[in-house]
């Protein structure tokens, strides 16, 4: 009897103790955040710009700027971006520079660019090339430079139109008119680079 009231006793005491203690329970739930990089600059046209001069008043004045000499492209990026631009080669070659010919100066080729996204100037970015018409360089020249913390959008926002003109004299191109250059009767033409760089 005396060992049945301590079993009791006992069983009594454990109940007590397994009372008293909490019951919880932990569950993980690991979260993960991937960002993929977006820089796109696309071409919507103007991918190939091609001059020809035909009269004396164009080798004396050069080639204004009109729709048809116009590069129109877009700019999507998740970064706050620059774009820059530079010629393939330091001169434009004829059709023999292969050879390694050099032809016609970069300089003789002028630009300005213009926007037609949503974003606005110095709000967003800097045209550089805004306020007067530039050369073509073998150099790389940034043309937009985007404000911190302002540029990074969509197409819709980001739309620019870079403005072609040919022995204008313009701004800082070449000081000679065409004519006064004396370049040969050919065809002459570089490729120019466009880069799109997340800041």
């Amino acid at each position: 009897m005396k060992k049945l009231a301590t079993f009791f006793v006992a069983f009594g005491l454990i109940l007590g103790i397994s009372k008293a203690q909490p019951v919880s329970d932990m569950g993980v739930i690991p979260i993960g955040v991937t960002l993929n990089s977006i820089l796109r600059l696309n071409i919507i046209s103007g991918g190939n710009i091609e001059f020809v001069v035909t009269t004396i008043d164009q080798y004396s004045s050069g080639i204004l700027n009109s729709s048809q000499y116009d590069t129109r492209f877009t700019v999507a990026s998740s970064q706050d971006f620059n774009v820059t631009m530079q010629a393939e080669t330091a001169d434009l070659f004829n059709s023999g520079g292969v050879g390694g010919v050099v032809g016609m100066p970069l300089n003789n080729i002028g630009y300005r660019v213009s926007e037609a996204g949503t974003y606005a100037e110095t709000t967003n970015w800097v045209i550089l090339s805004n306020a007067a018409t530039l050369p073509l360089t073998f150099a790389v020249a940034t043309i937009i430079n985007g404000v911190a913390g302002a540029s990074a959008g969509s197409a819709l926002n980001n739309d620019f139109t870079i403005n072609w003109e040919l022995g204008t004299r313009a701004g800082t191109m070449n000081a000679l008119t065409l004519l006064e250059q004396s370049l040969a009767a050919d065809r002459y033409s570089v490729n120019v680079l466009m880069q799109l760089v997340a800041k």
